[in-house]
């Protein structure tokens, strides 16, 4: 869409961002810090199976007409991404699985959008495909919403996210000891010393304080080996 229609008085984006990103072949989008649209590319258009670019532009998720946010708890969790960027001034990593919607999972990067003083206005997001045949199955089977990328914190170290990843998803304790190539002694003290460290006694507990702590969300870094974003520079 071209620079002169695609902004909301009082927030003008450069020509030269717009060029660009009209020529990327994967979605790029502008938001303010109300999350609506200044810009989204043809790419961004049929991300969310929209024809025209009044259908996106000026508008919230939650006000766009898309299979992809017609459940109103993805469109939230989309703007409340977008709010944690601008609040934070921090980028985020996410890989999007909406089968119902979209038929491959797709990695989104947010980072802020800044104005000419440095002061984040508003979020850009690029998106990327999946290469489905290198991620986890398990992942693109048995998950769907917007997973994270980055540890929500350093509470668990990244081997402790791989070991309770798919105790998290609801797999078996033995199946799991067996994706992991573990015995399932050996993966039952494993999970025994993560309880202890997070101050619980049995798996619903550990389930509680991981999902208060988004880890229930995050996915290791090693289950999407092969399929990592590289980030946009950041503007």
């Amino acid at each position: 869409m071209s620079a002169k229609n695609n902004h909301i008085p009082d927030i003008k984006l450069s020509p030269s961002v717009v060029a660009l990103f009209d020529q990327m072949d994967e979605p790029y989008g502008i938001k303010d810090h109300e999350s609506r649209y200044l810009y989204a590319n043809q790419a961004a258009l049929d991300l969310y199976a929209l024809r025209n670019f009044n259908e996106i532009i000026g508008k919230t998720e939650n006000e766009i007409k898309s299979k992809l946010v017609e459940h109103e708890q993805i469109a939230d969790e989309f703007m409340r991404q977008d709010r944690k960027v601008c609040l934070e001034f921090s980028s985020l990593s996410l890989l999007e699985v909406h089968p119902s919607a979209v038929a491959s999972p797709y990695f989104a990067n947010k980072v802020p959008f800044r104005d000419e003083s440095n002061r984040c206005v508003g979020v850009v997001a690029y998106c990327k495909r999946v290469n489905v045949k290198t991620l986890n199955k398990f992942i693109v089977q048995q998950m769907a919403g917007s997973l994270l990328l980055d540890k929500p914190d350093d509470f668990f170290s990244e081997r402790e996210c791989e070991l309770m990843f798919y105790r998290l998803q609801g797999m078996a304790p033995a199946a799991v000891a067996h994706r992991l190539g573990l015995t399932l002694p050996v993966f039952a003290n494993a999970m025994q010393k993560l309880y202890l460290k997070a101050g619980t006694q049995h798996f619903d507990d550990f389930q509680d304080f991981c999902a208060g702590r988004n880890y229930h969300r995050y996915v290791p870094n090693r289950l999407v080996a092969g399929n990592k974003l590289k980030l946009f520079a950041e503007n």
